[in-house]
């Protein structure tokens, strides 16, 4: 599989729009966001049946949306969305946790 192939599979156990607006202790590098926690929780939940690399590009979208999440409520933004989501970062790190792994993609 691509790593498009993954994430076209994978991005729709996240809603397009999350509001962060119950954002706590948010600086520049961190920050906690409950409706955020509580779509990864459901996209975890979805995703429980599908491939290692499905679930593995779960956790890769959630770190790329707690990243815009933090820049975006630092900033009076109050959601975040997939259409704002750094595809870079998410393939950098995607692909980091692969070769953490060892495994490759096509």
């Amino acid at each position: 599989m691509t790593f498009k192939e993954i994430y076209c599979l994978t991005i729709k156990y996240y809603p397009s729009e999350i509001d962060i607006s119950d954002g706590k202790m948010v600086k520049k590098n961190s920050g906690n966001f409950k409706t955020l926690n509580d779509s990864w929780d459901k996209a975890e939940l979805k995703a429980k049946n599908d491939s290692n690399l499905v679930q593995l590009m779960v956790w890769g979208i959630f770190r790329t949306y707690h990243k815009k999440a933090i820049d975006n409520f630092l900033n009076g933004i109050m959601t975040v969305s997939v259409t704002e989501l750094d595809i870079k970062y998410l393939k950098s790190s995607f692909t980091e946790n692969l070769l953490n792994l060892n495994i490759q993609l096509n």
